[in-house]
């Protein structure tokens, strides 16, 4: 009976899916539903696998236990990637600045681009979230993916480093607040709103319609 249930329930399990807001690309939506049921039924396959009975249920039940092992671990990296991708897509890809001063690590988020999308338009034809996440090869591609965002983080963090050692009030801001001082560096009405948190006593500027700074 568990077996027809455990068939019945991921038969049916689709992924849902939110829209990337500046690229328009599908992500997957961290359902809560979906956790809790992996969880629940990995849990009551491990239970299952004890039963005295099993012996004529062995081969399906560890084909379900390995497919779900599977899911579980190809989810886990897949939403690591996913939330990566989305953090450094505007970064890599949306500021001239960093483009101009990383370009290495620029063209190497260009080729994790295409790839992640590439993976995400597949998933899209596979909605089905046990034979989506169970494709050959697929738990690879995004550790693959994996590594490679984690040099462009690197190689960010580092470019930071740099203009904070230079400047070192750049300590007292978050790392997503310097990258927005860096790429409006010339507009400095745009960098004007982070200047508290730079100068305990000024909040703003006050700009002539040259944007030359008065006081």
């Amino acid at each position: 009976k568990m077996l027809r249930e455990l068939e019945q329930t991921w038969g049916q399990f689709a992924f849902e899916y939110d829209e990337h807001p500046r690229t328009k690309t599908p992500l997957l939506r961290a359902s809560e539903e979906l956790i809790e049921t992996l969880e629940d039924n990995q849990v009551n396959l491990q239970n299952l696998l004890t039963s005295k009975y099993i012996a004529y249920f062995l081969e399906h039940v560890s084909s379900w236990q390995k497919k779900l092992a599977t899911t579980d671990s190809v989810l886990e990296i897949w939403f690591e990637v996913q939330r990566t991708w989305s953090h450094l897509e505007s970064i890599f890809i949306g500021s001239e600045d960093i483009r101009n001063q990383l370009p290495d690590d620029s063209k190497r988020f260009d080729t994790i681009d295409v790839d992640f999308k590439e993976i995400m338009r597949s998933a899209k034809e596979t909605p089905n979230v046990v034979l989506a996440t169970n494709k050959a090869g697929l738990h690879e591609q995004l550790e693959d993916i994996q590594a490679r965002l984690s040099l462009c983080e690197k190689a960010l963090q580092e470019y930071l480093e740099t203009k904070r050692l230079a400047f070192p009030r750049f300590y007292f801001i978050s790392s997503s607040d310097l990258l927005d001082i860096l790429s409006n560096g010339n507009q400095p009405l745009k960098v004007a709103k982070q200047l508290d948190k730079l100068f305990q006593s000024v909040c703003n500027l006050k700009m002539s319609e040259t944007n030359e700074k008065m006081a």
